[in-house]
């Protein structure tokens, strides 16, 4: 690309950066796992970013290995880039944060530096792994009030 072509906008060189990224995604991931991660990525933008839940079927499961998760961090990285003021997170890495109680194969998205730093890594695989116990209490919790009122048939 010559140096003419290069966009000056630091958010019209994420989005480039985004679509060359996709383009190579398209050409070295299998089509149906390819196919999955777009529809991830097209629900999370329709969810409006955040937190969302990923319902998939049991064939969906199988398609969505660690590394189409893996991929799906990086895109989340770019398209958050993308906002005026977060260009920098086009430049995250995918961690691997291990296991921990309740949170196995934790993957994030983390600043290159602290990708380097194990305390900091193991910090957060901590902060998940409570987050995600808290998730089920709450749960069950729902789910024994639901059972309770005659809302549910478990």
């Amino acid at each position: 690309m010559a140096d003419a072509e290069v966009p000056e906008d630091p958010a019209a060189l994420v989005r480039a950066r985004y679509a060359l990224y996709v383009e190579t995604l398209r050409a070295r991931m299998p089509p149906a796992q390819f196919g999955l991660l777009m529809e991830v990525i097209r629900e999370y933008v329709k969810a409006g970013g955040g937190r969302f839940q990923l319902d998939l079927e049991p064939e969906e499961k199988e398609l969505f290995t660690e590394e189409v998760q893996h991929e799906l961090l990086n895109l989340l990285g770019l398209i958050g880039a993308m906002e005026p003021g977060h260009e920098d997170r086009a430049d995250r890495v995918v961690a691997r944060l291990g296991d921990g109680e309740h949170v196995k194969d934790a993957m994030s998205l983390v600043p290159p530096e602290v990708a380097d730093d194990p305390e900091k890594l193991r910090a957060m695989r901590d902060d998940l792994d409570t987050q995600q116990h808290q998730r089920k209490q709450d749960e069950e919790t729902v789910e024994g009030i639901a059972r309770a009122s005659g809302m549910s048939d478990g």
